[in-house]
């Protein structure tokens, strides 16, 4: 059975909801007032004595029917990349608005990426693995609107992120990157080899071609049209619904406020990771909503 961490910062309602996950999985484990997305993850896999491990918000309600016993496989593959090496989301319910998708859902990351200290960009699930593959079952609640800083805090980090379109054009930057990896690679092979210099440039052009028609689907940003329009149809629910649900006014306000900060900063990823930057978004509700 693959490890369980539930990991929290004191937020409200948190010892219910850890009381809960231990209904579902007595093993486990608790990592409390780790600050820092990555830290906390990366001290979940630094305890981790499996390859996989599951990650429980402080803020979710299991869901009866949701085990923690499926395991991912190496024999499957999700885009041609193993899914032990991927990071699975389960779907959550948000009791403001109802959408259903992985905002505050269970995950599954692989423990290699955090043991290598791999790079990622403001949405950790969905860029420190090779891929992200989203499950269909819903795993919990995610009553993030607990308190008024809470549900702002949670509504406007979401929405920066559908209306920077930040996950689409990490896929993207990723791409490209692996595209010119690839192509220095290939040019570090032809000036090493002992052909002459015309074999040279053939091969090399030749190769390009492949290699730049290999990522061409994935740098371009009108070949996730279906995802952009899935982006916006949520900002908007996130934005309209729920006035009258706990504290929904606060997540109304944090929606808006969101979403205008993720259109500014769509492209400059410096002032955008500020949405993962506790202290600052403390910082933020106090000064536009108090």
């Amino acid at each position: 059975m693959l490890d369980v961490f539930f990991i929290s910062m004191g937020e409200e309602g948190s010892e219910a909801n850890w009381q809960r996950l231990l209904t579902f999985a007595p093993h486990a484990k608790r990592v409390d007032n780790v600050k820092g997305i990555y830290e906390v993850h990366k001290a979940c896999a630094q305890l981790s004595t499996t390859k996989n491990f599951y990650v429980v918000d402080a803020d979710a309600w299991i869901l009866s029917g949701f085990n923690f016993r499926w395991e991912p496989s190496s024999d499957t593959l999700h885009w041609n990349i193993p899914e032990s090496e991927c990071v699975l989301v389960w779907k959550s319910i948000n009791p403001v608005n109802q959408l259903e998708y992985g905002y505050g859902g269970v995950k599954l990351f692989p423990r290699q990426p955090f043991i290598e200290q791999r790079s990622w960009e403001l949405d950790l699930s969905t860029t420190i693995g090779r891929s992200v593959v989203s499950m269909d079952q819903i795993s919990c609640e995610t009553r993030f609107n607990a308190s008024p800083e809470s549900a702002w805090i949670g509504a406007f980090r979401e929405c920066a992120k559908l209306a920077s379109l930040s996950m689409i054009k990490s896929r993207i930057r990723r791409a490209k990157k692996l595209e010119q990896t690839a192509l220095n690679e290939l040019a570090k092979l032809v000036n090493d080899s002992a052909w002459d210099n015309a074999k040279k440039a053939t091969y090399r052009k030749v190769q390009s071609v492949i290699i730049i028609d290999r990522y061409k689907s994935e740098s371009d940003i009108f070949s996730y049209w279906n995802e952009i329009e899935e982006c916006s149809s949520r900002k908007l629910i996130w934005c309209t619904a729920g006035q009258d649900q706990l504290h929904g006014k606060y997540v109304l306000h944090g929606s808006r406020t969101g979403a205008k900060f993720g259109l500014q900063y769509s492209d400059d990823i410096e002032t955008l990771n500020q949405i993962n930057d506790w202290s600052w978004l403390k910082k933020e509700f106090k000064n536009v909503v108090i």
